[in-house]
């Protein structure tokens, strides 16, 4: 029995590998089986019959990976969805399909939210709630959401997570997981890329945004900010929330996205427009903390406020990061790609592969597309994805945060300009730049910025005696020694590791052929071996070429196997 959990684990990844490499091929994405080894879980028929789906699609690449991380259910569509936040790693036109997945799924059975629900709390259903509507407002891939009302009357909304949902997941996770170092071992542009690291970073995404208490945090701290009279958070009940379910205050509202219930209520679109930009640009230039899913059924319209639901996706901008993005953008204005290629720099995204002319030379030609354009007349969406496009060709890697506030900014502009299609969100974004840079020129912060400098500059010279005399001493003593950091050393050592070993095979491959020729040369009494009380006889060096042949035969598989050829 010890052994029957972990070969349950291992039967159900090989059947979800199965299944995974038979949509990839059903969806014409044949190669990107045989890329990520997934075409052993597959019948040699099935192979063959995915290079001719490729072959016979008729949508782009980025189409068929939609569809096909639509097909594999909820852990590839945010994967998907948050594979849309990092320009910096795909290509454009992958953001722009991957930004079209559509969280959504068929509503589960009024039986099973209620029995999730007595599970997690405890009570019964009538105990908990006035009423309950069965029927829910919205279905996702993760949980679903219903209509309420506690004890006391109050109505709310009660987001209820699948049964089961966690444990798929996490089977999908530790798969995914275990693709992404089998692929960084045999590419090193992925390897440059730190797939596993994405994965992992995805892994802790996800698995937060399963912690509904995570969410109901999230959303008790963007309700404690001042963000004025004109945004309404909803209340998180704790008393009726767990890890998986979550009980909120219903805003009630219209649906950003049903512009014709708005016109019908006397709403005019474009004040709404505007209003939205200045919710979103005040959480980010002067909170540092954001809403990162502006979908238009998460913003809602009450009344004269501005209601945002779902916290499952939130950006954080430290007070260093907001100054880099401020002087990033008064760079661009000001056509300053030297500028702009130290501020990147100063953002810890550039890797030991970044050529910096060449990001200087790209972010030049960049400037000159956008030449004589004042702030105020830039599209930002446009702007944003020629800058991770940079950061792509380059492989520089933007902090997470920087990247979803990029996604999070271009969706937010193309749901704005549903509205108003004449909107320019540059035009609201620079009164913010304007004012993060006079905040770092401002006397205040530059006596703390001297301060701070004095106090580090008096902490080295404390040290610095103290290191001189000892450098002196191991130069006295001739024990001075150098450290070296070689980048992807362990890499090297185990490519160099590898070539050992098949040296060392070949040859004790060599020493089976050479003494069997030998043995073969010394004639029928060396050569032969008789087995005691019997009349049978081995021939020596035969077995010695077969055994050698077999071993030559497998050693070169798996140098062909492993492309070493």
């Amino acid at each position: 029995m010890p052994f029957g959990l972990p070969l349950r684990t291992t039967l159900a990844e090989i059947a979800r590998a199965r299944q995974i490499a038979q949509v990839l091929a059903r969806n014409g994405l044949g190669f990107v089986v045989a890329t990520i080894g997934l075409g052993r879980f597959l019948p040699p028929w099935r192979r063959r019959r995915a290079e001719s789906d490729e072959q016979a699609a008729g949508r782009s690449i980025p189409q068929r990976l939609r569809q096909t991380l639509e097909e594999l259910g909820p852990t590839f569509i945010k994967l998907g969805q948050i594979l849309s936040t990092r320009p910096d790693i795909l290509p454009q036109e992958y953001i722009v399909e991957l930004s079209k997945l559509l969280d959504a799924a068929p509503p589960f059975p009024f039986e099973e939210v209620q029995a999730t629900i007595e599970a997690e709390l405890g009570r019964p259903l009538g105990e908990l709630f006035a009423r309950f509507d069965p029927e829910p407002i919205a279905a996702a891939s993760i949980g679903q959401v219903h209509r309420a009302a506690l004890p006391d009357g109050t109505p709310v909304v009660v987001k209820v997570q699948r049964p089961g949902i966690r444990r798929t997941v996490q089977a999908d996770l530790q798969l995914l997981q275990s693709q992404a170092r089998f692929l960084e071992r045999r590419s090193t542009t992925l390897a440059d890329y730190g797939l596993t690291e994405i994965v992992q970073e995805f892994a802790q995404s996800l698995q937060a945004e399963l912690d509904y208490t995570l969410e109901g945090r999230n959303a008790d701290h963007l309700r404690g900010l001042d963000l004025g009279m004109n945004v309404i958070i909803p209340q998180v009940y704790w008393s009726h929330t767990t890890s998986s379910v979550i009980t909120s205050s219903d805003l009630g509202g219209i649906k950003l996205g049903e512009e014709e219930a708005l016109v019908r209520q006397g709403y005019d679109l474009t004040d709404l427009a505007e209003r939205v930009v200045m919710v979103y640009l005040e959480q980010v230039f002067v909170h540092g903390i954001f809403h990162a899913d502006p979908h238009p059924a998460n913003i809602l319209v009450c009344g004269d406020r501005i209601g945002l639901v779902d916290f499952g996706i939130m950006g954080y901008l430290s007070a260093a990061l907001r100054e880099r993005l401020g002087d990033l953008l008064f760079a661009l204005a000001r056509q300053d790609a030297d500028e702009m290629v130290y501020i990147i720099s100063r953002l810890g995204a550039l890797s030991h592969t970044s050529d910096l002319r060449a990001i200087r030379r790209d972010l030049q030609r960049l400037l000159v597309r956008y030449y004589d354009m004042s702030l105020e007349h830039i599209p930002i969406a446009h702007l944003l994805a020629d800058i991770t496009g940079v950061a792509f060709r380059h492989h520089v890697r933007l902090p997470a945060d920087l990247t979803l506030l990029a996604r999070t900014i271009m969706v937010l502009e193309g749901v704005v300009r549903r509205l108003d299609p004449s909107l320019r969100l540059a035009k609201y974004l620079e009164p913010f730049i304007i004012r993060v840079v006079r905040e770092r020129v401002s006397p205040r912060r530059v006596a703390a910025d001297s301060i701070k400098t004095l106090r580090d500059l008096d902490q080295v010279l404390h040290v610095l005696p103290r290191r001189v005399d000892l450098l002196t001493e191991q130069l006295e003593r001739g024990e001075l020694t150098l450290g070296i950091d070689v980048r992807r050393l362990d890499q090297a050592l185990s490519r160099l590791e590898a070539a050992g070993n098949r040296i060392s095979f070949s040859v004790v491959v060599a020493a089976i052929i050479i003494s069997s020729a030998l043995i073969l040369r010394g004639g029928e009494g060396a050569a032969v071996l008789r087995l005691p009380f019997t009349d049978w006889t081995l021939s020596i060096p035969q077995i010695g070429f077969v055994i050698a042949g077999m071993l030559g035969a497998w050693w070169l598989f798996s140098i062909i196997r492993s492309r070493g050829l």
